[in-house]
């Protein structure tokens, strides 16, 4: 049976060279790892948007935030928000895939989360189990939403991830700024993102052009936004 090939190679055409200054892996740097959401007024970000922008929305899952580098197919390395080096661990969690089809360096983030946790509602306490990482926990599950230093859409990359076999997050997707209040009332009311143990909604700009000019500082992202 011939594989299919066609996706993995449309990433591969669309991954940066992955500089050494600008590697969350360069732990000498003094770079902040991971960045912050945008969190504050959402409707001044929203207003500051073009007509019909296109928004993915995705759930802000409680867990612990990581890192994942593969390199020549395999992981190379991971770390957590506070550049401790957690390889070991993240390799026994069982819905991490261990080798992919991308034999160039690629550099990935995600969360991981507690599976049997699915409440939006007092869940801080839960939060402190997953960040002290207890690795023989086999409930722990790791869901993958960004790659870094890729030129392919937001929604492209979710599905590209998919193909490498990583579990992605739900989405939804909206054209229209008027549609955030409903998602945010129907995930309030527990119709929205139940599979996971959240504490709010992430709304992202799906393109990777507009994404690029918002760009970032070096403690925010400017085109994606935390709402609760």
């Amino acid at each position: 049976m011939r594989k299919d090939t066609h996706g993995s190679d449309h990433l591969i055409r669309n991954l940066q060279r992955i500089s050494p200054e600008n590697s969350i892996f360069n732990v000498n740097s003094g770079r902040k790892a991971f960045l912050s959401l945008g969190q504050g007024e959402i409707h001044e970000w929203l207003d500051s948007l073009l007509p019909n922008t296109r928004i993915i929305l995705e759930p802000k899952i409680i867990g612990s935030g990581i890192g994942i580098q593969y390199f020549n197919g395999k992981i190379n390395k991971a770390i957590d928000e506070n550049n401790q080096d957690i390889t070991e661990s993240v390799r026994s969690l069982k819905n991490i895939p261990k080798i992919i089809r991308i034999k160039n360096r690629m550099e990935i983030r995600g969360v991981i989360y507690d599976e049997k946790n699915t409440s939006n509602k007092n869940i801080y306490t839960e939060l402190v189990e997953i960040q002290n990482y207890k690795p023989q926990l086999t409930r722990l599950r790791f869901c993958a939403f960004q790659i870094f230093h890729c030129n392919i859409n937001h929604f492209q990359s979710l599905k590209e991830l998919k193909k490498l076999n990583f579990e992605i997050p739900q989405t939804e997707f909206t054209n229209f700024i008027s549609d955030i209040e409903i998602y945010l009332k129907c995930w309030k009311e527990g119709k929205l993102f139940k599979s996971y143990p959240t504490n709010g909604i992430v709304l992202k700009i799906n393109s990777r052009k507009l994404q690029k000019y918002l760009g970032e500082n070096n403690l925010t992202i400017h085109w994606a936004y935390a709402i609760n």
